[in-house]
């Protein structure tokens, strides 16, 4: 039986390994002219147990609509292939009880839930990464009959209704993962998410005290099936309610070893307030920041985001940190589509590229050690922060943080110890998050060795040290370690199609390592490949997708996916074929299908069903809607031939507006008839150059149709607005009235909107959580601007103006219910032009700023929060520009 552990302290190494830098890649071109001192003390333990940097996990790839919407093997392999290569050091991985026990008291571990269940919890063992059972998440339908606590009004997020049963149901799903199948990984349990919200926990009216009396029945009943041992119990998984960290502590000390609180968004001198909180009530007991999230349209800032939230947690004994999320997923029971903000990776169905959340929080992952020694760390200046690490086998890991500014050599200096073995560099920044498909890790940048020192004016200080002269002017993040480099293999093409039979000549390089690769195919009857990566497809009649693996020595590997599809064959229709590739877009768009048959009809499904001869018949342009994920399955059905196989294609379209306000997208250029019944107004072009016309029953999207191309070159279409404006806009602003994305509460940036919206910003609706006092002047929702914790908030659009003078009009009010007054600056191009200060009333005022001059082109149009005082919150609406008078 496993010990119980409650913080192991690493012994020091008594030889440290590792550091003159031998670049690998080209430096930063730029004079570096600032120096900063990072001073490592060997002899001083912040912390002897850094879990380690982990990843939240709703395991929901291989069940439900992510199955249904064509995720396959192939999929599942490069999901793998990227755990192992992030290795995060913890996971969260969230579990329904429906998955084990559709009748109370009846255990079934083989049903198809559980048995994609325990992949995962394979592909974790395979990683070395441990596992926190978050048990308890949301309530599947099929036990509502049972488990729901008498009387909630929303049954998916019902806490147990039998406290008992609930214990029994814990106890017994441990003894078979941990007993009967030898995950020896799964050493935390917690339950449920955020209980303090309304989202995830609904029960009595005293949800604190449930919430402890849960985690004790589930406690007890471990201790009576002699489990208790094996497993830590956190909780209580809360955000921005250190409230209920300090019930816990208080009623239920007894039951939680270590404590949990989530975080997203906040700055790096907030969360030391947010620790001592939590710390004041449960003094030394470990505490996890079991969520964290940053997301951006690029990356972290130094402000906030994931390096920060590392050094801050590590510096101030937060046990580990979990990022939200490793990858997204279609949700089944309870329905919900998890993709989006805070992912390292959407869901493979939609395509392989990564978020730009996967090379900087996968970086993180991978190199700071787990069960680690923090040591005590000092800076020279207030633009870089540093934190440093000690694992159990002696080895090194120091995480530098730099600001925005001016180049810089940092020194990093290592004090009580002997310290000359090499450093491994590896260094991010934004221009590092360059999406593609093989999601390959940033690489090594170069190597240091220390060398003895001596401080200057301080000629007895003497230390071991490097100096790292390539830091450039961005805001920067550099992991110096001395364990060695991940080798990961590059797969040329990451992507391709192929007909049935056919060949496609695959290549693999190798990264921070060397040797020969083994080329195999996974998976049984899905062709051949040869030692040189020659893919044979198999003969298919319905589309396959197969993975082929390159493996090193090692037993680092790349996976490269290949679609295979139906070849044309004498007696059967020819496959239909999509006009548009699958994946993820910002906006609607239009499919067209067709297939190489004469004469053939086209029968498509939506619903994930396999189309027959009797389904829809494809008439023309299919229109994907915003908001919606559109599965499209199709044959090709022909008189006296045998009907193709199925072709798929899945689609999600976001709701970004890219046409001017009240204007839906009905075509492409020079495609076809933008098509709609009696008189309507037609823009033509893209980019916010457009052409406008007023038309009946349709018209024609071409250039001639309007007079001429607005936007030579670019990707121009007709959108179609059923009410014919007064006057078309003199400048077009995308999203002018925010009435997108179409939330019924609150859609939070960072996001890109036609307006760029930072954190803390977003928009809100007439019934959102901020409870505006009067409703929107113009549509439903309006932009807001809030600033807490020191931050501000703002939203930019670059749009394009012609040469002239002109003022931009808009509304402004305060939220009146809770903060303070928010004043907004209103900027072109960093230029002030505008100021509004709206009362405490809640109500909307109209404002103009002064005229300002601008030559035909590119210009920024910001709104700017200014008071940063407190927590307060501004509204905006109806953004115009006018031509001045």
């Amino acid at each position: 039986m496993r010990r119980r552990r409650i913080g192991t302290a690493i012994a020091a190494a008594t030889a440290l390994a590792v550091g003159t830098l031998v670049p690998a890649l080209p430096a930063f071109a730029a004079t570096t002219d600032a120096q900063r001192t990072v001073t490592v003390n060997l002899d001083e333990v912040v912390q002897d147990d850094y879990l380690g940097i982990g990843v939240n996990v709703i395991p929901w790839s291989l069940m439900g609509d992510t199955a249904a919407y064509g995720y396959d093997d192939a999929d599942w392999e490069i999901d793998v292939e990227r755990i192992l290569t992030v290795q995060p050091k913890v996971a969260r991985v969230w579990f329904q009880i429906d998955w084990m026990e559709l009748e109370k008291g009846q255990y079934d571990f083989e049903s198809p839930e559980m048995k994609a269940f325990y992949r995962y919890l394979d592909a974790f063992q395979q990683a070395g990464t441990e596992v926190l059972l978050n048990f308890g998440w949301k309530v599947g339908e099929r036990v509502h009959d049972w488990f729901l606590y008498p009387g909630v009004q929303k049954p998916y997020e019902s806490a147990p209704g039998d406290l008992v049963a609930y214990g029994h149901s814990a106890s017994a799903l441990l003894n078979e993962l941990i007993n009967n199948r030898g995950y020896d990984n799964v050493d935390y349990l917690t339950f449920y998410n955020e209980p303090n919200g309304s989202w995830d926990f609904e029960g009595p009216a005293d949800q604190k005290a449930y919430y402890a009396e849960m985690a004790r029945k589930v406690h007890e009943q471990l201790q009576a099936d002699g489990l208790r041992d094996d497993v830590q119990i956190w909780g209580p998984e809360e955000v921005n309610a250190p409230d209920w960290t300090k019930y816990m502590a208080e009623n239920a000390g007894d039951v939680f070893d270590q404590y949990s609180f989530h975080l997203y968004g906040e700055s790096y001198d907030f969360m030391s307030q947010a620790i001592d909180q939590r710390r004041a009530s449960i003094g030394e007991a470990p505490l996890n920041l079991s969520e964290m999230g940053w997301t951006n349209p690029g990356t972290s800032v130094w402000e906030t985001g994931y390096p920060n939230y590392i050094i801050r947690s590590a510096n101030g004994g937060v046990h580990s940190n979990l990022v939200w999320q490793l990858n997204g997923v279609m949700t089944d029971d309870p329905r919900g589509d998890t993709n989006g903000s805070f992912n390292m990776w959407d869901s493979l169905v939609l395509g392989p590229k990564p978020t730009a959340a996967f090379y900087e929080a996968g970086l993180l992952m991978r190199y700071i050690p787990a069960h680690s020694t923090v040591l005590g760390t000092e800076v020279s200046d207030d633009d870089i922060r540093a934190t440093a690490f000690r694992d159990a086998d002696g080895e090194l890991t120091v995480l530098v943080e730099t600001a925005e500014g001016r180049p810089k050599d940092v020194k990093v200096q290592f004090t009580g110890g002997k310290v000359n073995d090499r450093f491994n560099r590896f260094v991010f920044d934004d221009s590092v998050a360059q999406p593609e498909a093989n999601a390959l890790l940033p690489a090594t940048t170069g190597q240091f060795k220390p060398k003895k020192s001596v401080t200057p004016g301080q000629p007895k200080h003497k230390a071991w040290a490097f100096t790292d002269g390539e830091i450039g002017a961005a805001h920067t993040f550099v992991i110096y370690t001395t364990s060695p480099a991940e080798t990961q293999v590059a797969m040329t093409p990451a992507q391709s199609t192929v007909a049935g039979g056919g060949q496609v000549d695959l290549d693999a390089s190798i990264i921070d390592g060397k040797g020969k690769l083994a080329w195999s195919v996974v998976g049984d009857g899905n062709g051949v490949v040869d030692a040189n990566g020659l893919f044979t497809a198999p003969a298919v009649k319905t589309e396959r997708t197969v993975a082929i693996r390159a493996t090193t020595k090692s037993g680092a590997y790349g996976v490269a996916q290949v679609l295979v599809t139906p070849a044309s064959r004498a007696g059967i229709a020819d496959a239909p074929v999509f006009s548009l590739e699958p994946g993820l877009y910002p906006s609607v768009e239009g499919v067209t299908i067709t297939t190489g048959t004469p004469g053939a009809e086209i029968r498509y499904t939506t619903d994930g069903s396999i189309p027959t001869a009797t389904s829809t018949l494809y008439t023309g342009q299919i229109i994907l809607n915003p908001l919606q994920t559109t599965y499209l399955r199709a044959i090709a059905v022909a008189p006296t031939l045998e009907p193709s196989g199925v072709t798929s294609r899945l689609y999600k379209v976001l709701d970004v507006q890219n046409a001017p306000d009240g204007y839906e997208f009905c075509q492409y250029a020079d495609r076809g008839i933008c098509e709609f019944d009696g008189e309507a107004s037609v823009a033509f072009g893209s980019d916010g150059l457009f052409h406008f016309g007023t038309f009946a029953d349709g018209v024609d999207c071409t250039a001639a149709s309007f007079g001429g191309d607005p936007n030579p070159g670019g990707d121009n279409r007709c959108f179609v607005n059923p009410e014919i404006p007064d006057e078309e806009p003199v400048v077009t602003i995308f999203n002018a009235g925010f009435e997108s994305p179409a939330t019924n509460g609150t859609a939070n940036g960072p996001m890109v909107n036609g307006w760029t919206f930072s954190a803390r910003a977003g928009i809100q609706h007439n019934d959102s959580v901020f409870n505006p006092a009067f409703p929107a002047p113009e549509g439903e929702r309006t932009a807001y601007l809030k600033t807490d914790s020191g931050l501000n908030s703002r939203i930019d659009q670059t749009v394009i103006f012609p040469a002239g003078t002109y003022a931009i009009t808009f509304y402004a009010a305060n939220r009146a219910d809770f903060g303070g007054l928010q004043e907004i600056d209103v900027f072109v191009d960093d230029h002030l032009v505008g100021h509004a200060a709206p009362d405490d009333s809640g109500a909307y005022e109209f404002h103009q700023t002064d005229s300002f001059t601008v030559e035909s082109g590119q210009h920024t149009i910001s709104f700017v929060a200014t008071t940063f005082e407190g927590d307060n919150t501004g509204f905006v609406d109806d953004v115009k520009v006018i031509v001045a008078e």
